[in-house]
């Protein structure tokens, strides 16, 4: 198996555990923002302890202001992302919140054509109509 397909079911399954976690933390009356703040201050003390591990600081001065732009941008793109998240799944089920997240793919898929010239292969067009066809039954009143 390539090292990447690794990392991408790793990142599936803990990203599958997180949503649960929170939920249940948010079951002991806690609210979504505390939540949030938690959750992103472990993240954030996590991802600089492996990037400081990894040495991935050493070239922070390198980054041209474009490439800083794209990462600002992404992180504000995330921090809406997380707080909408948090809202829909204090008062929903989670596992309906985070089907109809998952549909976010389409998304990537189509900037990813769009802006990266990265190709729509048939299974990918078919994957991507599975996710869409999901999503619809369960948003369909």
């Amino acid at each position: 198996m390539e090292s990447w397909l690794g990392y991408a079911l790793i990142a599936m399954l803990t990203g599958g555990v997180a949503m649960v976690f929170a939920k249940m933390g948010m079951n002991n009356n806690a609210n979504e923002h505390l939540a949030l703040v938690i959750r992103t201050g472990v993240l954030f003390m996590m991802v600089l302890g492996n990037a400081l591990y990894a040495g991935g600081l050493k070239s922070a001065r390198m980054i041209d202001s474009k490439t800083l732009t794209w990462f600002v941008l992404a992180g504000a793109c995330t921090a809406v992302y997380w707080i909408l998240y948090f809202k829909a799944i204090k008062t929903a089920d989670v596992s309906i919140v985070a089907t109809i997240d998952r549909a976010g793919i389409l998304v990537t898929v189509g900037l990813s054509y769009f802006l990266l010239n990265e190709p729509l292969t048939p299974r990918l067009l078919l994957g991507m109509g599975v996710i869409l066809c999901g999503t619809l039954i369960l948003i369909w009143k």
